[in-house]
């Protein structure tokens, strides 16, 4: 009779052990579904991009824009779906240029172009967009730095497996060739002005990381980063 109040015992324990871990939200591992960029110099009051697809409801949208000049601030960030975006980070360097991020949860899908107002038309800009599925705004975290030389890198950032990460890279310098940080993926530029820069990872990057680049040459840059953690 002992016994079998035992088994009973551990039957029940094994049972509760199970439901417990059952219960457990799994998260899936973020996805870079589609990102676009544009540059200009001499440039006007506004600056857009369009995605290639259609977005989808509840991904993502992230928006990384560099400003060349300190003074000609970024107004607003508005896309054709009436999204609502949120300002993540900004910094500057001694250049001086500006750097932003944004992000956005789409309440609905379709096409989306996405628009950077400035308060005035300032001689360079670049705007860099990413649609992002499997992922969450909420607790999100941000990093920015900025100096000079030819490395540069943000504050460490921890994140969970399978995260997006994303980091906008500006620079004094037209033409700089840029290296991204290791298991990043440097995004191509787009623009003809070429003093901005992108890297992403959803894989291969150790917690945590201070998104670490390389560039030259280079006088000074500034970066932000964000880490959107799955869903």
């Amino acid at each position: 009779m002992r016994h079998r109040r035992v088994a009973l015992i551990l039957f029940s324990l094994s049972a509760t052990l199970l439901l417990a871990l059952t219960s457990l939200p799994v998260h899936a591992a973020s996805t870079l579904v589609q990102q676009n960029n544009i540059g200009c110099l001499g440039c006007s009051s506004t600056l857009s991009v369009s995605f290639t697809n259609s977005a989808a409801g509840g991904d993502v949208i992230v928006v990384g824009v560099a400003v060349g000049e300190a003074s000609f601030a970024l107004s607003s960030i508005t896309d054709s779906l009436g999204s609502s975006f949120t300002q993540a980070v900004k910094s500057n360097d001694t250049f001086p240029l500006t750097v932003y991020l944004y992000y956005a949860t789409l309440s609905t899908g379709g096409p989306d172009v996405i628009t950077a107002t400035f308060s005035a038309a300032a001689p360079a800009e670049s705007v860099y967009i990413y649609e992002v599925s499997g992922v969450t705004t909420v607790g999100a975290v941000n990093a920015t730095n900025s100096g000079t030389g030819t490395s540069i890198s943000t504050s460490p950032l921890p994140f969970q497996t399978g995260s997006f990460l994303l980091a906008i890279i500006g620079t004094n310098s037209f033409g700089a060739t840029t290296t991204p940080g290791p298991g990043f993926t440097l995004i191509t530029n787009n623009s003809p002005n070429g003093f901005t820069f992108a890297q992403y990872s959803t894989t291969s990057v150790s917690t945590p990381t201070d998104f670490q680049a390389s560039t030259n040459p280079v006088a000074s840059w500034a970066e932000d980063a964000i880490v959107l953690s799955p869903s």
